[in-house]
């Protein structure tokens, strides 16, 4: 049994090794054949020639939230993803979201006379880091400070 098994351990290496290093060398970080970036499916927002790692890591760290929260969980037992489904009902608002940021730089920042930079709004802007964005509450006026052209505030009654 010994000698079989010192014969036969060497043989099935020689075996393994083309084929481990062809899977290797054919799908390096997702890619597909001849090293191209996987075509996006179902992208209804997006742009065709996103880079979406990138942005999904950028909208992942402006909320603070794991791939499973707008996209479909893994299947269980391949633990493979299916990133195109639609099976998830905050995907939906997610792209409701993307296009709101998209309007609010391209029709209403760019058309402010005097915006001082360039940055525009994204998912970060609001959310913070947070799933949920934490309702702005203005700080109180402080009194006459008022804003220009609104009438002078009425005297205070007397007592």
């Amino acid at each position: 049994m010994n000698r079989l098994f010192r014969c036969c351990v060497p043989v099935l290496c020689a075996g393994l090794i083309p084929i481990l290093s062809a899977n290797a060398q054919g799908a390096p970080g997702g890619m597909g054949p001849g090293g191209t970036p996987p075509k996006p499916k179902n992208l209804k927002v997006l742009p065709q020639d996103t880079d979406l790692r990138k942005v999904m890591r950028a909208y992942s760290g402006d909320l603070g939230v794991e791939c499973e929260f707008c996209h479909a969980p893994a299947d269980p037992v391949t633990h493979r993803a299916d990133r195109a489904s639609d099976a998830n009902p905050v995907k939906e608002t997610a792209r409701y979201m993307i296009q709101l940021t998209d309007d609010l730089n391209n029709k209403y920042l760019a058309q402010l006379p005097n915006r001082k930079g360039n940055d525009p709004i994204t998912c970060g802007t609001c959310h913070r880091g947070e799933k949920q964005p934490t309702v702005f509450v203005p700080p109180p006026r402080q009194q006459g400070n008022r804003p220009p052209g609104a009438p002078a505030a009425a005297a205070p009654p007397a007592k």
